[in-house]
């Protein structure tokens, strides 16, 4: 019996077989799953299979950190290389699969020459003098974009075949979908290409779960949490401040609405440390508010970004920039540049419902370009109280500036004003 023919030593269900399948011929492929889809397992296979059906094959697998990588990964790889070895002995198959395992680096040598190297994923510049010919990223959605990038640079080695006998090389990995603005969503969903393959899987999948483990879950987690862990939705719903943002209904390329726009305004949350964030909104005619165009930057002095205020005015001619009442150096020298500046509404509480109550009557719309406004709605969430845990009325100062500046640009502006005619008298 060969080893491209032995058994497995599990069974695999319907979906999990389909990535193994599609790691063979697609470059890029992703197993979006649920709570209980068993996703770092498959990966381990993945990576297990592709190297002892392949001689002197290289890969990398990786997770975020070290615990992770040391606790999750390693720890499931070595006791389903166990199996596989324990399968071997009742096949009667004298072959030890293990040349040698390294704990201390965390590289794992196979009998054929294959190795799968086991990193954390914390800095892109470690990976750049790798050949690899597959890598496998667990969670990929709290690894960097940069990672990614780079691996994809590394995989240049050809000894993985297709069964034509012609070179392969892929990137496969699996996890918890989370919010729409990162690099994994617009990867595999908003903008795929042939290269790139997903499956996507809900808890009730795993036919091998426990009926009332499931429903016990059901039970347990509210509606937002559910629909994220259980039934594998890409979005993001937990403690969310601005729940009725939709990246579907508010998200679109704006440069088609500049007939519409009847004056703009922008917003200014002031920073150096943290960024400053400043927002460009148009108001249409018919009282909608786009969001057009953000600036955000970390460690500009208030004279920078007064000037780039001033280069935007002179392209919008605001009718009215307001801007975080405590910013006060910010302010004055905005007025000695002449700009329409207005100190902003600080009322955090108002504010927020001012900005929920137009997301949610679609009064908002945001280009797709405003992406760092995209991302800290996505994350933008109430904070929780120290002892209980349970959510508190107040966000969190956490990816904050740029809601700010939305709420901050909102001051004045209410969509649903009638305009007042006077009448009687002798005129």
């Amino acid at each position: 019996m060969s080893l491209k023919t032995f058994p497995s030593p599990r069974e695999f269900l319907p979906k999990q077989q389909k990535v193994l399948d599609a790691v063979k011929i697609y470059k890029y492929i992703l197993y979006s799953g649920a709570y209980g889809a068993g996703k770092t397992l498959l990966m381990c296979h993945v990576a297990i299979q592709t190297c002892l059906n392949n001689k002197n094959v290289l890969g990398f697998f990786g997770a975020q950190t070290v615990p992770m990588l040391r606790d999750t990964v390693v720890r499931t790889f070595l006791s389903e290389m166990d199996l596989y070895q324990d399968t071997l002995k009742k096949n009667k198959i004298n072959i030890k699969l293990e040349k040698r395992w390294r704990p201390s680096v965390m590289s794992y040598e196979f009998y054929n020459g294959s190795e799968i190297m086991f990193r954390s994923c914390d800095n892109p510049s470690k990976f750049k003098s790798l050949n690899l010919d597959f890598f496998i990223l667990d969670e990929p959605v709290d690894i960097d974009k940069d990672i990614f990038l780079m691996l994809q640079g590394r995989l240049r080695n050809t000894n993985i075949k297709k069964p034509d006998g012609e070179s392969h090389r892929f990137g496969a990995m699996a996890g918890n979908p989370a919010g729409k603005m990162n690099w994994v969503y617009q990867s595999f969903f908003d903008h795929p290409t042939d290269d790139y393959f997903r499956v996507h899987t809900i808890t009730k999948d795993n036919i091998h779960l426990p009926q009332d483990y499931i429903d016990n879950l059901y039970r347990t987690y509210d509606f937002e949490y559910a629909r994220r862990y259980l039934e594998g939705e890409w979005g993001s719903f937990i403690g969310l401040v601005y729940k009725d943002f939709s990246y579907d209904k508010h998200v679109a390329r704006l440069d088609d609405k500049k007939d519409k726009i009847k004056y703009y305004i922008a917003g200014v949350d002031v920073g150096y440390t943290n960024p400053t964030a400043m927002l460009v909104v148009g108001i249409t005619f018919d009282n909608k508010a786009f969001i057009v165009d953000e600036y955000y930057e970390k460690e500009k002095t208030t004279d920078v970004t007064v000037e780039e205020m001033k280069a935007w005015n002179q392209k919008y001619k605001f009718r009215r920039i307001y801007v975080d009442p405590s910013a006060a150096d910010w302010i004055n020298k905005a007025n000695t540049q002449r700009l329409p500046v207005t100190e902003a509404d600080n009322d955090i509480d108002k504010g927020v419902a001012k900005c929920k109550s137009f997301f949610a009557n679609d009064i908002i719309y945001v280009d797709i370009k405003c992406d760092n406004l995209l991302k800290e709605l996505e994350s933008y969430q109430y904070d929780k109280g120290r002892v209980s845990g349970n959510e508190t009325e107040k966000p969190m100062k956490k990816n904050d500036h740029a809601v700010d500046a939305m709420r901050y640009v909102f001051t004045e502006f209410n969509p649903w004003r009638k305009k007042v005619f006077i009448s009687g008298g002798n005129w």
